[in-house]
């Protein structure tokens, strides 16, 4: 990249500038200042204003920009009026003036946000040329000092605002730059990749890692890794400019100015970490050099515009701000899904840390907000600022989050305190053994060893097992392997999240009795793998709370819910089943609670009692109350409800697996040659009623929706039975051969797809508001997203069952067995629902059993209606208390309905 030549274009902005500033003195105005000399740029299209007046001498508060052109562009100039729109938005501004010495013009933003006119200057509408700015220069100057005053009485009364430096430099203008910047870079990016093979793959490699954080807002890699490339350098030059009042190796920032390259600027950080350390801040990202010369002037006239609006001089509290809010920026251009909002990191701390005096960590920081919530709460109780930041630990696996990480952990009041800062697996990091640091005062290297930790809080990565990176499987099979020796429990491979492991791991790393708080999927609350996870952690733990939100999602841009656990390190040991669990559900909103409630949380989590049922609910349970529950089919995530009752219902309860045969649903590999909708030319005989989706189904009684080929004789066969149109059909999806085109196909012969697996009845395996098994006007074959069942040949009266598994308790058992999803609906498994249990028919007498098949008559017949709706039912009522009549338990009918409400609200309220 060449060197940018400063050229006199623009040399009556500067004369504007000189003379607003000379005019200024001795009128005691509430403009103070003039600026905008150093970002003026002649080669593209500046991110600035030309002229920018100010509140304060020192240049801290920007009052409007000035858009200068010559007389030559019209003063209605559409880009003219845009351009000048697009600056003050990015600054903060509410109003602008454009000039071009014939007019100028006031704008001013409304109501709805849009800038209109508000004022025109005209006495210099004789001025039509270049050379006539220089002629008549004395007549149009007196028309800049009474736009100045204008703009004076317009602040004085308050129609014009002052733009905060803060939102300014940490918000308008970052997003500005990337927005404005970003397909430019990722071109570049592209076409450089294009001539280096190791460049592109280490993008790719770099895309493995990172793509769920983009997954919100940009599918392309190019443009994330441009988005990264812009966020690493406004990062790197916001904090050098922050801090160099406090670390004078950070003045050096100056010299990254239009003369210099990106290889320059990367040198001139480099300089900085050598002689005051913030490696993780400044360290560059690679790669950052691809982009073009546009790209760096923007960076440069950042960076410029920084310096001469001494950023360094605003106060301390101030510039702790523009740090917090340039991390907020950083984390929602990256949109990463799974940032952990800092009230919910601030509760999570405190309800997991005893001691704060203790080495505390996160080892899964990324972009440090729980790290900044620990030192936050050790100063507030230690009252040492060293102490708090010497006794924190802070790691990922990846450098890049951890320059937003330590620019938010940074307190501008201890800069020179090292931070223990550190790049590493969370698989890798070992007690005892040895990190680099480096001293902030001159740069020298610190050698520190990990300790033991009283604390570790994390929101674990939430990486499904299908996505786990091939560096960490060998970890994962370790930590497996260690799992299954000590307690004798598998984890099922190609089933287990890298959240599964990881408790196991960081258990290595407390000391006797060390506390963990994590932030997980909510996804072990409902599945098999999830209950052996809950029972290999007892024999390393003690889990005293499990925490999840009864009103809206803590991760708002996130098809993941989340749970919080609280566990205390024990001696390994089998699990001693009277120890108890608190399962809590959090009322209000983490992300507005206020403080009054937030302290409430706080101290019924870590009291374990229930302080306002307004702000947050317990149900309590030894370790055999859990056992004996599940083994009713019923999940883990009902016990955050109350379900005391099943105790007094269990012995009336049967394995549904007693009446029903759970039906294999077929998984073709290639439905387009199996489902068939519409004409086809197969032979009626191979064509068997087929159900591929409950969403069409309306009703308790259900009919097929389609035919499904199934065909059970060999191609010679159908040849030697002249089934011409049936091998038509084939051939559509084979070679002349009879080899399929498809190889994906789950059978052999790929074209005899089974007529035996049929099903009575269905139900979704992720129902929502509607809860309910369907029964089939005749046995069909069924589609493997459905979870069928099939009436067993000793069922004596399938009326009864088919009622009783509507029931209340029914659909209590089918809310209980599985967890909800981001999206409100349940997830349920086949393996998981064969386990659901049913009131068992045998012990209802004849009498009754046919008055429950007549009430249930008349709900069949009609559409089924949402949870609430049905609850509310008179014929629903009456069918519901005579199933419980009829075993002796009327009684209980508001305790199961206020259960199955209470669970739905739960799931939905993350909607």
């Amino acid at each position: 990249m060449g060197t940018i030549i400063r050229r006199n274009e623009r040399s009556w902005a500067i004369v504007i500038i000189t003379e607003i500033k000379v005019m200024l003195n001795g009128l005691g105005l509430k403009i103070k200042s003039a600026g905008g000399e150093s970002t003026l740029s002649v080669n593209k299209k500046s991110m600035f204003p030309d002229v920018l007046l100010y509140e304060d001498e020192a240049q801290t508060k920007i009052l409007q920009g000035w858009e200068l052109k010559m007389p030559d562009v019209l003063i209605t100039d559409e880009a003219l009026i845009a351009d000048a729109t697009r600056k003050a938005k990015a600054l903060g501004l509410n109003s602008f003036v454009i000039w071009n010495f014939t007019y100028g013009k006031l704008y001013i933003q409304n109501k709805q946000g849009f800038f209109e006119e508000a004022k025109v200057w005209d006495g210099t509408s004789h001025i039509k040329s270049r050379e006539d700015v220089a002629t008549y220069k004395a007549e149009w100057l007196p028309v800049i000092k009474e736009i100045v005053m204008t703009v004076n009485e317009y602040l004085v009364n308050e129609r014009i605002v002052t733009s905060s430096i803060v939102n300014t430099i940490s918000d308008g203008l970052m997003t500005e730059l990337i927005q404005r910047n970003k397909e430019l870079v990722a071109e570049n990016i592209m076409i450089e990749s294009g001539k280096n093979m190791q460049m592109e793959r280490r993008l790719k490699v770099w895309w493995n890692a990172f793509h769920e954080e983009y997954d919100k807002d940009e599918n392309n890699m190019y443009s994330a890794y441009a988005k990264s490339v812009l966020l690493n350098w406004t990062n790197r030059v916001m904090f050098a400019n922050a801090i160099k009042k406090y670390h004078n190796c950070a003045y050096a920032i100056k010299d990254i100015d239009y003369t210099t390259s990106p290889n320059d600027g990367n040198n001139i950080i480099e300089h900085i970490v050598e002689q005051g350390d913030f490696y993780n801040v400044f360290k560059p990202l690679e790669f950052n050099d691809v982009i073009p010369e546009d790209t760096w002037i923007d960076i440069v006239d950042y960076n410029q515009f920084l310096i001469e609006n001494n950023i360094e001089k605003i106060e301390q509290g101030v510039l702790q701000d523009i740090l917090e809010k340039t991390v907020n920026t950083a984390k929602r251009e990256i949109r990463g899904q799974y940032a952990t909002p800092y009230r919910l990191a601030d509760i999570l701390c405190q309800i997991t840390v005893q001691d704060w005096n203790k080495d505390c960590a996160d080892l899964c920081a990324g972009t440090g907000t729980i790290a900044k919530a620990i030192i936050d709460n050790k100063a507030k109780r230690i009252h040492r600022a060293d102490k708090a930041f010497m006794t924190t630990w802070v790691s990922d696996k990846y450098a890049y989050p951890l320059q937003i990480a330590n620019i938010a952990v940074t307190d501008i009041h201890a800069l020179n305190i090292p931070i223990n800062v550190f790049t590493m697996d969370i698989f890798e990091v070992e007690t005892g053994d040895k990190i680099k640091i480096k001293n902030p005062i001159d740069g020298s290297d610190i050698e520190k060893i990990i300790p033991q930790f009283g604390t570790i809080v994390s929101n674990l990565p939430f990486v499904e097992y299908n996505k786990v990176a091939d560096d960490e499987q060998e970890y994962i099979a370790q930590c497996r392997e260690k799992i299954t020796n000590i307690t004798g429990i598998e984890f099922t491979l190609g089933k287990t999240d890298l959240y599964n492991y990881l408790p196991f791991k960081i258990y290595e790393l407390l000391e006797k009795d060390g506390k963990l708080g994590i932030i997980i999927s909510n996804s072990w609350l409902g599945t098999d793998i999830g209950k052996k996870f809950f029972e290999a952690l007892q024999y390393y733990y003690v889990i005293e709370s499990v925490i999840i939100s009864n009103c809206k999602r803590w991760f708002n841009n996130a098809d993941v819910i989340g749970t919080i656990l609280i566990l205390k390190k024990k001696e390994i040991s089998i699990p001693d089943k009277t120890e108890r669990i608190r399962f809590w559900l959090t009322n209000k909103d983490i992300n507005t609670i206020e403080d009054e409630d937030k302290e409430t949380l706080i101290n019924s989590i870590v009291l374990h009692e229930v302080i306002d049922e307004s702000v947050a609910t317990m149900k309590e349970y030894s370790l055999s109350d859990i056992d004996n529950i599940m083994q009713y089919g019923i999940s883990l995530n009902a016990l955050f409800h109350n379900i005391s009752w099943i105790k007094e219902i269990q012995k009336y309860i049967e394995p549904i697996t007693n009446e029903l045969s759970m039906i294999r649903g077929e998984r073709t590999g290639q439905n387009k040659v199996f489902y068939i909708k519409g004409e086809t030319s197969i032979a009626d005989k191979f064509l068997y009623p087929m159900l591929k989706s409950s969403r069409n189904i309306k009703k308790y009684i259900a009919s097929p929706d389609m035919k499904a080929f199934c065909c059970d004789k060999t191609i010679e066969q159908l040849k030697e039975e002249g089934e011409e149109d049936t091998l038509k059909w084939i051939r559509k999806f084979s070679n002349e051969k009879y080899e399929p085109l498809a190889k994906s196909i789950n059978y052999s012969p790929w074209y005899q797809m089974p007529s035996i697996n049929r099903a009575d009845l269905v139900t979704s395996e992720n129902p929502d508001k509607r809860l309910f098994i369907a029964e089939l006007n005749e046995s069909v074959i069924v589609d493997q997203r459905l979870i069928a069942m099939k009436y067993k040949d000793s069922v004596v009266n399938k009326e009864l069952v088919f009622a009783l598994l509507n029931s209340i308790y029914g659909m209590f058992a089918i809310e209980a067995n599985g967890f909800g999803r981001g999206q409100g609906v349940l997830d349920i498994s086949k393996t998981g629902f064969q386990k659901i249990c049913m009131i068992n028919p045998d012990l209802i007498s004849k009498e009754d059993a046919a008055e429950i098949i007549a009430l249930f008559s008349k709900i069949k017949n009609r559409n089924v209606m949402e949870i609430e709706d049905e609850l509310m039912n008179a014929d629903r009522q009456a069918f519901d208390k005579k199933v419980l009549q009829s075993i002796g338990h009327e009684e209980l009918y508001d305790c199961i309905k206020e259960s199955l409400l209470s669970m739905q609200h739960t799931r939905h309220c993350v909607k």
